[in-house]
């Protein structure tokens, strides 16, 4: 059950998780089936998501109707309600859950917390992707850690493509959010030599607007839409480092799928990103409560010996090779069968 799955507006978020399943079929033995449900990811209001979720409710009544040996979720609220029904029914059914963090960090407060981990004690098996997320999972839903694991990335989709060449210095992927940083790396190419070759890969209108605002006064940005993963391999690969000054994340994905390419990368100092990057080894770090230092950094950066570049590069590449996608999914079969 996910409530992270790609749409027509939003096509490659939650992607992971359709690519999860997908792998898991190839695992399942004899006699085994796995199901998927489903609601799709889409820019909506807050009264659009409230009648979203409340359809998708009633869309899974048909599978209080079937007996299940384990239901998993990605994400934790508000499809805890439809698996809390579930187990309410089929007590022996295991319940498994995938936090990815941003979903404990931003739903579960000192308002709702009581009523969060009365849900929560349904669960039998808890999945943060990664330290500091489970560390939440405990102190806010008072649940013991069952497995650290991340998504996964497949390095048969994400790898170096040889004689690619760099096109740009620096690279941003996600959505244009306040809490993705945006504001940050935007402040930091204001403040930067024009001639420094930006490629931004996301969507939002007001940093949309403000990065074509840029192009127009000189800055070299070249803006990208959602990119298939496969047009993502190649930006990653003609980008010498990825940027990512989140103030708050759960396992930064992008992070892996760029080391994969040997990408090495440049973020916040949040706790989260500390579980990724090894200063001067596979990227750099600077303070969050000083983003002015990102364009210091950046600076910097421009100037590093060719040796030292393809040191990062070596290392980005020889990091997180446990945790592909095989991998994880080995895992949760050994999971799901215990």
């Amino acid at each position: 059950m996910t409530s992270m799955y790609p749409s027509a507006q939003k096509k490659y978020s939650g992607i992971f998780v359709k690519n999860q399943y997908e792998y898991l079929q190839k695992l399942i033995g004899d006699g085994d089936t796995i199901e998927i449900f489903f609601i799709r990811r889409r820019i909506t209001s807050f009264i659009g998501s409230v009648l979203k979720h409340l359809v998708s409710f009633f869309k899974f009544i048909p599978h209080f109707f079937r007996k299940y040996d384990v239901v998993h979720l990605h994400s934790f609220f508000p499809l805890i309600v439809s698996a809390w029904l579930y187990k309410t029914l089929y007590p022996k059914t295991k319940l498994v859950v995938t936090f990815h963090g941003m979903e404990v960090n931003l739903q579960v407060n000192k308002r709702n917390e009581k009523f969060m981990r009365f849900l929560a004690k349904k669960i039998d098996f808890t999945i943060p992707v990664g330290i500091e997320v489970g560390k939440n999972v405990v102190n806010k839903l008072r649940l013991p850690i069952g497995k650290i694991l991340p998504v996964g990335v497949n390095p048969n989709v994400f790898y170096p493509e040889p004689h690619t060449q760099k096109e740009y210095n620096f690279l941003f992927v996600g959505s244009f959010f306040v809490v993705k940083g945006i504001d940050i790396l935007y402040n930091a190419i204001i403040n930067l030599p024009k001639d420094i070759r930006f490629c931004i890969v996301g969507n939002g209108e007001e940093y949309q607007q403000k990065f074509s605002d840029l192009k127009l006064k000189g800055y070299t940005i070249e803006l990208k839409g959602d990119q298939t993963h496969e047009e993502l391999r190649k930006v990653y690969n003609q980008s010498r480092f990825l940027i990512l000054p989140s103030r708050s994340e759960g396992f930064a994905t992008v992070i892996v799928e760029a080391m994969y390419c040997g990408t090495p990368v440049i973020t916040s100092n949040i706790p989260q990103f500390l579980e990724q990057v090894i200063e001067n080894k596979n990227g750099f770090m600077f303070p969050l409560d000083e983003p002015q230092k990102l364009e210091v950094l950046l600076g910097n950066l421009m100037k590093i010996s060719p040796s030292q570049y393809q040191t990062l590069t070596l290392n980005a590449k020889e990091s997180f090779k446990e945790i592909s996608l095989e991998a994880i999914c080995k895992e949760l079969m050994i999971i799901y069968r215990k």
